[in-house]
């Protein structure tokens, strides 16, 4: 009951404790100099003063010494309000002014504390002012009508006690309200994270993420019609088409050449989110990276997942040379240009793509790789690379190791439909695979660009203390990362309410100018909900800080 009742008076215990602290010596004034009453004490004055101090100053309390807070404030309290109103009312002989000041305290009592000790305390505080008056030498004998005025004192009890109770009552159902509220909220936000989480089974990262920045700008119909609608863009376009397909049936199951076909596109489907809008057809994938970024990084884009991919094929292929099988072997070629941006299927489907001359041209540029000339200098899983593509890269990034110029007219080869290109550049699969370190720290970084930044998330405070939390995964895989503000604590009280009361999770305490406690429950997936995770913060921070 204590811990509850100072629950309960914590928005007000250190304003009420200020103000005891000033109005001691302030009313010894008023009672000693303006209004002079019958008695009064400044020493008395001064200890009352200083029970009440240490509490203005509770939120500097070391971590030790706060369990104690909810006694010594009810301690402050049946002090400063019925034993000292109690014993000024009997060095007053009961006066009329000292009347209406207990009559104040009795009040003011029942807003303090719980109404059952309320009730109790005035028992004691009365009790220990008459002992002390007594032993002072005093003798409980008053010409005041004593009875008349118990009862007066009692009716004010029990005013504010059932004033008290209903607030109580009424915090109890605002409490539960706000639960329910939160329940609600959690189911809410849980539907949202499960139908962004199927929304991005069939859409890409790029495409869900522009549409959620033009959401939040100009509303749903307008994102929409951004995403969605016709325009010329510049963009960096691959296309990578396996060599031989039809052959490879004949060699293994259909199944096992899904199974490996899948393999080499899951990875770079998965991964590449973020740099380009990536569409596996059957045996061949095709990407575009667009301007949003600057030309110059739509084209790096692009040769970065090149080489990532290339990196991947090659991975597998040393499993199958050692299994003595047949390795894969793509058509690969890159280029850069505009092209017709927008969905160009029904108006009910968010299907952006690409169409126009530069698309063709990469189609038509991948299918050199067919022939026996070119590919006896580039040899498998070569990257062919046009000459605006690698104009790009050679501003933005400069020369790279291995490219090769291929001049088309002296190996007696064509671009079909493209008669007059004469030259384009290859980058031999060793040379696109020494290129994977950039192409991962820049695939690294995209990934970072739209994941969730530790500074821009909306934190929460409670007892003055600031949390946030984040959901990962979705149903029955569903994890949650617990961050609070340990700053300011000692690293040493942190540990011992950890073990102490956090038996699950695992746990890590970041160091530097703000500590940060994160708690996991990556052990246990799907075990949470979120309004779980909430009371779950709450009641860390409140064993960490008991009442702040």
């Amino acid at each position: 009951m204590l811990q509850r009742s100072a629950e309960f008076a914590e928005p007000f215990m250190v304003t009420a404790s200020t103000l005891a602290v000033i109005g001691h010596p302030l009313f010894y004034v008023i009672w000693t100099y303006w209004i002079p009453q019958p008695y009064e004490n400044l020493g008395l004055r001064a200890l009352g003063s200083l029970v009440c101090l240490p509490l203005v100053f509770k939120n500097r309390w070391p971590a030790w010494l706060k369990p104690w807070l909810p006694w010594y404030w009810h301690f402050a309290v049946l002090f400063t309000l019925p034993f000292f109103f109690a014993l000024f009312l009997f060095f007053n002989n009961f006066s009329q002014m000292w009347e209406l000041t207990a009559i104040t305290g009795i009040f003011l009592l029942t807003f303090f504390v719980h109404w059952m000790l309320a009730a109790a305390m005035i028992v004691v505080g009365t009790l220990a002012a008459s002992v002390t008056y007594m032993l002072l030498g005093y003798s409980l004998h008053f010409s005041a009508p004593v009875a008349e005025i118990v009862i007066v004192y009692l009716f004010m009890l029990c005013v504010g006690g059932a004033i008290n109770w209903r607030l109580q009552q009424f915090r109890a159902a605002q409490a539960a309200f706000e639960k329910r509220l939160r329940v609600l909220s959690g189911q809410n936000a849980t539907m949202m994270r499960e139908h962004s989480h199927l929304l991005g089974r069939f859409l890409n990262n790029i495409i869900i993420n522009r549409l959620r920045e033009f959401q939040e700008q100009y509303g749903l119909e307008r994102a929409l019609y951004l995403i969605t609608r016709q325009e010329k863009r510049f963009c960096g376009i691959m296309q990578a088409d396996i060599r031989n397909f039809t052959r490879m049936f004949d060699m293994d199951t259909e199944l096992h050449v899904a199974q490996l076909i899948s393999q080499c596109f899951s990875e770079i489907t998965a991964i590449g989110q973020d740099l380009a809008v990536i569409k596996p057809v059957g045996d061949c994938i095709f990407m575009y990276s667009d301007e949003a970024q600057g030309k110059e990084a739509a084209v790096l884009n692009i040769l970065s997942l090149a080489s990532f991919f290339v990196h991947s094929v090659e991975r597998i292929n040393e499993s199958l040379v050692a299994g003595h099988v047949q390795p894969l072997n793509f058509g690969i070629a890159v280029h850069a240009g505009d092209v017709i941006y927008g969905n160009l299927a029904s108006d009910t489907m968010i299907d952006p793509t690409v169409i126009g001359l530069n698309v063709n041209k990469t189609a038509r540029m991948e299918e050199l790789t067919k022939s026996p000339a070119v590919h006896a200098l580039v040899g498998n899983n070569a990257v062919i690379m046009s000459e605006e593509f690698y104009a790009f890269v050679r501003a933005a990034h400069g020369d790279i190791a291995g490219v090769q110029e291929l001049p088309l007219n002296t190996l007696n080869v064509s671009i079909r439909d493209f008669p007059t290109v004469h030259r384009v550049y290859a980058l031999p699969s060793a040379a696109a695979v020494a290129l994977y370190p950039l192409a991962s720290e820049r695939i690294r970084g995209s990934r970072l660009t739209h994941a969730p930044h530790f500074d821009a998330m909306e934190r929460s405070a409670h007892l003055g203390v600031e949390y946030f939390f984040e959901m990962h995964g979705a149903g029955p895989r569903t994890t949650w990362s617990v961050h609070v503000n340990v700053t300011g604590m000692p690293e040493a009280n942190v540990t011992q309410a950890l073990q102490a009361h956090v038996q699950h999770g695992a746990r890590h305490v970041s160091q530097g100018q703000e500590r940060w406690l994160t708690l996991s429950t990556e052990e246990y997936p799907g075990e949470y909900d979120q309004t779980d995770i909430e009371d779950w913060v709450l009641d860390i921070i409140q064993r960490l800080r008991p009442v702040n």
